[in-house]
């Protein structure tokens, strides 16, 4: 009948929409979009991250984070905490003078992300780190394992690999 079978289609995979665990993130800037507020007073940034991975064992590779970074309001105090945490994303990726969003997208960061306050469902960046001379925090102690002998040294890799 029209030439459809359902059972011939692979199911859609469960998508995982629950915010990440409190912690630090490698990312990479997907997309960066400027672009004016719901109610037209302002104008922002939306940007687009993909988690590589969490900073102590790579999990979560492939997450997506969000930020709006408000860069022009007729709310002084939202325009400035907007463009100081634009600044801070800037700083972290290299770009402080970047003169378009576009030179954004590819870069790599760390970021220490937290559950937004106002919303248990969803994540907020709470910091964003430059990834060049970034040394992971102590992980905490797991129970211990027999001892391993030293490999040999390996060509440097990127920290999520």
């Amino acid at each position: 009948m029209g030439g459809f079978n359902a059972a011939e289609y692979e199911q859609k995979p469960e998508y995982d929409n629950s915010p990440l665990p409190e912690g630090e993130y490698y990312l990479e800037i997907e997309n960066a979009i400027v672009k004016q507020t719901a109610n037209g007073k302002g104008t922002g940034c939306n940007v687009t991250f993909s988690v590589l991975g969490a900073v102590h064992d790579n999990a979560h590779k492939g997450r997506k984070l969000f930020a709006w970074f408000t860069l022009q309001h007729e709310n002084e105090i939202a325009q400035s905490i907007g463009q100081r945490e634009f600044h801070g994303l800037r700083l972290a990726i290299g770009k402080e003078d970047a003169a378009d969003t576009d030179e954004f997208i590819g870069a790599n960061l760390v970021a220490a992300v937290g559950i937004d306050k106002k919303d248990a469902e969803r994540n907020q960046i709470k910091r964003y780190k430059a990834l060049e001379g970034y040394t992971p925090p102590a992980a905490k102690p797991k129970p211990a394992a027999a001892a391993a002998p030293a490999a040999p040294a390996a060509k440097k890799k990127n920290p999520w690999d």
